[in-house]
């Protein structure tokens, strides 16, 4: 059985109106596992398909397509 979570994490992110963390994303994509969720986001990034950050906690990650939300000095 194939799954088809990358395209179910990209289609969330593009709607999301701020980063999003991995146990957010894990529960609207219907992700069972925190670290395969995590693994997912982390290839995607990888890919150039979703942007990301590692935070002082975890991960947040945006969709590519938009701007960063991400302040830079």
């Amino acid at each position: 059985m194939e799954n088809n979570y990358d395209q179910k994490i990209i289609q969330f992110l593009e709607t999301a109106e701020n980063p999003m963390d991995i146990e957010k994303i894990r529960i609207e994509v219907g992700i069972g596992n925190w670290n395969t969720a995590l693994k997912h986001c982390l290839e995607l990034l990888v890919a150039k398909k979703i942007s990301g950050q590692k935070t002082s906690k975890s991960w947040v990650f945006w969709a590519t397509s938009k701007e960063a939300f991400v302040k830079t000095n």
